[in-house]
């Protein structure tokens, strides 16, 4: 399935009124888009945890983001060959796209993660949530899905969540600097949208890759991560074993497998509902930075993130969906 016809099958706020006919629950699992939704869950949740490994292997955030992508091209680049040797060389475009919107994705790595060492895991992960207005915009604006005015009027409801939960009225006291976290916080959402963006696209202009799109974009990655370390001072890869087996777990499950997840099941699930799906990265980003990191969010944080809850559920077609189920 296309983006485009995605959305046109969904009746969400991307929905075409000359298109009437309606998707497949996905509550099934065994309807066309029940395991394609079961693997974005999987993957949003393997996400979710990427900000409590990178706290827990005290890494700097450009280490970090250049460890996660590089650990992660070692686990894709034999499967990637595999792939490359099975389907022949990857189209033009799709590598063209992988690698800018892989760009984006290191630029995001640097900035989120240092978002969460200024912010905290649950604040930073919430903020990149973001992504639920860019992707789908990007797709309006590229791929000529038209967004109605419920998605245009959530907009600014988005924004002044995310101001809440960026600390305007009051921020964790833990934090060690929550206005920078913020800041940040938000510009790696906009780049994360990009990225998704991309290896959504890249599904449609090459269907038969799955592993190869992500490797590309993931080198691409490791490319800006290491720019950007050089840059802002040098890499510390004096992490000790703990420290390296969190940066390994990072990678693995919160880099490889989670996008390669999210790059064979996006295409087959309505864009409006990956959107809504991807809000379990931030949800659960909440709860392991309460349980496991001790993070205690004020009031109006708290305010704030309902708000972004709010809002990528009614993006994502919850209206629709309570209506169809009466």
């Amino acid at each position: 399935m296309t983006p485009n016809s995605a959305a046109a099958h969904d009746g969400g706020p991307f929905a075409d009124p000359s298109v009437s006919s309606r998707s497949p629950t996905a509550s099934d699992p065994l309807s066309p888009t029940g395991l394609p939704t079961l693997g974005i869950i999987v993957s949003a949740l393997l996400l979710g945890s990427a900000g409590l490994f990178v706290i827990l292997a005290e890494a700097s955030a450009p280490t970090a983001a250049f460890l996660r992508c590089w650990i992660a091209v070692i686990v894709l680049a034999p499967l990637a060959i595999l792939e490359l040797r099975h389907h022949g060389l990857l189209p033009s475009k799709a590598l063209v796209v992988a690698a800018v919107s892989g760009a984006a994705l290191g630029i995001d790595y640097v900035l989120w993660a240092q978002s969460v060492l200024d912010a905290g895991v649950g604040v930073s992960t919430v903020l990149i949530s973001v992504q639920v207005i860019v992707f789908p915009a990007l797709v309006w604006v590229f791929g000529g899905s038209r967004p109605g005015w419920l998605f245009i009027a959530c907009i600014p409801v988005m924004i002044i969540g995310m101001l809440l939960t960026g600390g305007v009225f009051g921020a964790d006291a833990g934090a060690a600097n929550p206005g920078r976290g913020a800041v940040f916080g938000v510009l790696s959402g906009i780049l994360y949208g990009v990225y998704i963006f991309g290896i959504h696209h890249c599904r449609k202009a090459a269907p038969n890759f799955v592993v190869a799109p992500v490797a590309v974009g993931t080198v691409a990655a490791g490319v800006m991560t290491a720019i950007a370390g050089v840059a802002l001072g040098g890499l510390d890869f004096d992490l000790g074993w703990d420290g390296w087996a969190w940066m390994v777990a990072l990678a693995v499950f919160g880099q490889a497998l989670s996008w390669v997840l999210l790059s064979i099941s996006s295409p087959l699930v309505t864009v409006p509902r990956t959107a809504a799906l991807m809000l379990l990265q931030p949800l659960s980003a909440v709860v392991l930075g309460a349980l496991i990191g001790g993070e205690r969010l004020q009031p109006a944080q708290w305010i704030g993130a309902g708000l972004v809850v709010i809002i990528v559920w009614v993006v994502g077609g919850g209206p629709e969906a309570l209506r169809r189920r009466r």
